[in-house]
């Protein structure tokens, strides 16, 4: 971007509404690749360079004029970083001067697919101390579904920080180039596929079983031992009296039953006789 010709009081202000002049202005001619003090050309009293151009340079041995950062302007770096606080010489009061600062857009970190489409972008951040340097970015969000390819070497991407540091000592307009991480898509795992499962046949009832009438014991008949018939009980006779007298209760019967008898015995004789 550049910042037509103009006295320094008024670069401030012209660098501040830098972001409206690309589509107004032509694209501008760098200064050298090196941070440094911007270019000065002698001017008239009102600032306006004189063509064809002069560059302004102090008197030798004049005294130094101070000097003032450029400012910061968001999106945008310079490297005219500096430029004299005054727009004439007072060792050489009829002499006038104006100054130019360059201003171009920063880099953009830019997430592309393998395809090189750009998926999503993330301008550079601005080193609020130094207007010609970028400050470490981060990575703009991962589309959905994608991924960052390991193993990328681009300088001053770290993966792990998911950062882009776009400044470069051996180039001072690195930050004015785009940095390109890869990406791709996360492979989906197959999700395998149910395998239908046949309904299982109700199985018929069983019938419950008629409980088992339990066997008699059969008595078991040691080895060796040849079972005999059982024996039917014989009741047993009175031992035959051999004429001992009984004692107590038992010979009082008997004897009382012998007498009967022997009264008995005695009628039967009497009756034989009588009918003898």
């Amino acid at each position: 971007m550049r910042i037509p010709s103009m006295s320094r009081s008024l670069v401030v202000a012209a660098a501040l509404g830098a972001a409206a002049l690309p589509v107004l202005l032509p694209s501008p001619t760098y200064a050298a690749d090196a941070a440094g003090p911007a270019t000065c050309y002698l001017a008239d009293e009102n600032g306006t360079i004189i063509e064809p151009r002069q560059e302004y340079t102090p008197r030798e041995g004049a005294g130094g004029l101070p000097m003032l950062p450029s400012p910061v302007v968001a999106g945008q770096y310079t490297l005219e970083v500096s430029a004299p606080a005054m727009n004439f010489d007072p060792d050489q009061p009829d002499m006038h001067f104006a100054c130019q600062v360059y201003y171009a857009p920063l880099g953009s970190v830019r997430l592309v697919d393998p395809e090189g489409t750009v998926l999503a972008t993330q301008r550079y951040g601005n080193d609020q101390n130094d207007p010609s340097r970028a400050a470490v970015t981060a990575l703009p969000a991962l589309p959905e579904g994608y991924e960052i390819v390991p193993g990328q070497a681009i300088r001053g991407f770290d993966a792990a920080a998911r950062t882009v540091d776009p400044n470069d000592p051996a180039n001072a307009r690195a930050v004015g180039v785009n940095t390109d991480i890869l990406i791709r898509k996360i492979t989906a795992q197959p999700t395998p596929a149910p395998t239908p499962s046949t309904p299982s046949t109700p199985s018929t009832p069983s019938t419950p079983s008629t409980p088992s009438t339990p066997a008699t014991p059969t008595p078991q008949t040691p080895a060796g031992v040849t079972p005999t018939a059982p024996v039917t009980p014989v009741p047993s006779k009175p031992a035959p009296s051999h004429g001992l007298a009984k004692t107590g209760s038992d010979a009082a019967i008997l004897g009382g039953t012998a007498g009967i008898l022997a009264l008995l015995g005695a009628g039967a004789i009497a009756v034989r006789r009588s009918r003898a």
